[in-house]
């Protein structure tokens, strides 16, 4: 085996090991409600955070590193969704990613706001971590992490076991 072919193999193996499923783990729950008061900032309110970044702030990383659901903690039943809280209207169940927020940040306005109903859920902001006008709504946090599949398992262990017989091979030649 010339050192091209080693190299072909070497950078074969290591594509394939980069090459990942994700696997998830549940790392905690929250109710939307343990979240800041809506009141308590006055005049835009607090912080308003997607199930994802819920998660992220409360568990640490990133957003992405997050899927969300609200059925309970078994990874098998991960539904992408979230609880929470719009501005006016109470509870609603939304994508872990949903984005609807006063000024791009902000569970407010504090006054102003539309008023009441489902009309309103897809117009006034929304936060999946705020103490407004829902109580023991849990949405379930799973980290997403990279787990190698068997198959990148079986091709490393191929292009290693081709570097032990190139070595071998080189070895045999030097002695000849």
């Amino acid at each position: 085996m010339n050192i091209r072919s080693f190299l072909a193999v070497t950078l074969l193996s290591l594509s394939a090991w980069a090459t990942s499923a994700n696997a998830q783990v549940f790392v905690g729950s929250w109710t939307v409600d343990q979240g800041p008061s809506w009141s308590g900032s006055p005049p835009n309110g607090p912080l308003a955070y997607t199930g994802q970044e819920a998660a992220a702030l409360l568990f640490g990383g990133n957003a992405s590193d997050y899927y969300i659901s609200t059925i309970d903690n078994n990874p098998l039943n991960i539904n992408h969704m979230a609880w929470y809280d719009v501005i006016g209207v109470g509870e609603n169940l939304f994508a872990e990613n949903y984005f609807n927020k006063y000024l791009g940040q902000y569970y407010g306005p504090t006054s102003g706001y539309n008023c009441c109903g489902q009309d309103f859920a897809n117009i006034n902001a929304a936060s999946a971590y705020v103490s407004d006008n829902t109580s023991g709504l849990t949405n379930y946090a799973f980290r997403v992490t990279a787990v190698p599949e068997p198959e990148t398992y079986a091709m490393m262990l191929a292009g290693l076991g081709l570097l032990g017989f190139a070595a071998r091979r080189r070895k045999a030649k030097a002695a000849v």
